[in-house]
Protein backbone atom coordinates (compact mmCIF):
# COMPACT_ATOMS: atom_id res chain seq x y z
CA UNK A 1 0.00 0.00 0.00
CA UNK A 2 2.87 2.56 0.67
CA UNK A 3 4.87 1.71 -2.43
CA UNK A 4 1.27 2.43 -4.19
CA UNK A 5 1.21 5.87 -2.56
CA UNK A 6 4.43 6.84 -3.41
CA UNK A 7 4.04 5.87 -6.69
CA UNK A 8 0.93 7.93 -7.34
CA UNK A 9 2.33 11.23 -5.27
CA UNK A 10 5.66 10.65 -7.16
CA UNK A 11 3.79 10.39 -10.27
CA UNK A 12 1.18 13.68 -9.18
CA UNK A 13 5.14 15.93 -8.40
CA UNK A 14 6.45 14.70 -11.80
CA UNK A 15 3.12 16.35 -13.80
CA UNK A 16 3.17 18.97 -11.56
CA UNK A 17 6.45 20.11 -12.69
CA UNK A 18 6.36 19.30 -15.62
CA UNK A 19 3.46 22.05 -15.76
CA UNK A 20 4.73 24.52 -14.51
CA UNK A 21 8.23 24.11 -16.34
CA UNK A 22 5.73 24.52 -19.80
CA UNK A 23 4.22 27.43 -17.99
CA UNK A 24 6.46 29.70 -16.76
CA UNK A 25 9.81 28.76 -18.82
CA UNK A 26 8.71 30.71 -22.15
CA UNK A 27 8.19 33.65 -20.04
CA UNK A 28 11.23 33.80 -17.82
CA UNK A 29 13.55 33.17 -21.38
CA UNK A 30 11.39 35.76 -23.07
CA UNK A 31 12.17 38.06 -20.14
CA UNK A 32 15.65 37.54 -20.11
CA UNK A 33 16.19 38.01 -23.88
CA UNK A 34 14.43 41.59 -22.96
CA UNK A 35 16.74 42.50 -20.73
CA UNK A 36 19.78 41.22 -22.12
CA UNK A 37 18.05 43.16 -25.80
CA UNK A 38 17.72 46.50 -23.37
CA UNK A 39 21.24 46.34 -21.97
CA UNK A 40 23.00 45.84 -25.50
CA UNK A 41 20.59 49.08 -27.09
CA UNK A 42 21.91 51.37 -24.41
CA UNK A 43 25.52 50.16 -24.94
CA UNK A 44 25.28 50.94 -28.65
CA UNK A 45 23.60 54.47 -27.63
CA UNK A 46 26.10 55.46 -25.40
CA UNK A 47 28.95 54.18 -28.78
CA UNK A 48 26.81 56.38 -30.96
CA UNK A 49 27.00 59.43 -28.65
CA UNK A 50 31.15 59.56 -28.73
CA UNK A 51 31.63 61.88 -31.33
CA UNK A 52 34.00 60.81 -34.44
CA UNK A 53 37.27 60.56 -33.39
CA UNK A 54 37.73 60.93 -29.80
CA UNK A 55 39.50 58.69 -28.29
CA UNK A 56 38.86 57.25 -24.60
CA UNK A 57 40.81 54.98 -22.16
CA UNK A 58 38.34 52.29 -20.07
CA UNK A 59 40.25 50.72 -17.19
CA UNK A 60 39.42 47.74 -15.54
CA UNK A 61 39.63 48.26 -12.06
CA UNK A 62 38.57 44.59 -11.20
CA UNK A 63 42.25 42.95 -11.37
CA UNK A 64 43.72 45.56 -9.21
CA UNK A 65 45.83 42.36 -7.30
CA UNK A 66 49.03 40.93 -8.24
CA UNK A 67 49.01 38.29 -11.36
CA UNK A 68 50.02 34.78 -10.29
CA UNK A 69 53.10 34.18 -12.05
CA UNK A 70 53.69 30.78 -10.65
CA UNK A 71 52.24 28.83 -13.33
CA UNK A 72 53.45 30.84 -16.57
CA UNK A 73 56.36 28.52 -17.42
CA UNK A 74 60.04 29.19 -17.80
CA UNK A 75 61.38 32.22 -19.60
CA UNK A 76 64.11 30.88 -22.62
CA UNK A 77 66.40 33.38 -24.40
CA UNK A 78 67.08 32.33 -27.76
CA UNK A 79 70.19 33.83 -29.56
CA UNK A 80 70.44 34.36 -32.81
CA UNK A 81 73.32 32.27 -34.98
CA UNK A 82 75.34 32.87 -37.48
CA UNK A 83 76.43 30.55 -39.99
Amino acid sequence: MALLRFILVAAGIYYLIKFLFRAFFPVIVKKTFDKMQQQQKQQQQQYQEKPEGEVTVEKNTKNKGKFDTKGVGDYVDFEEVDD
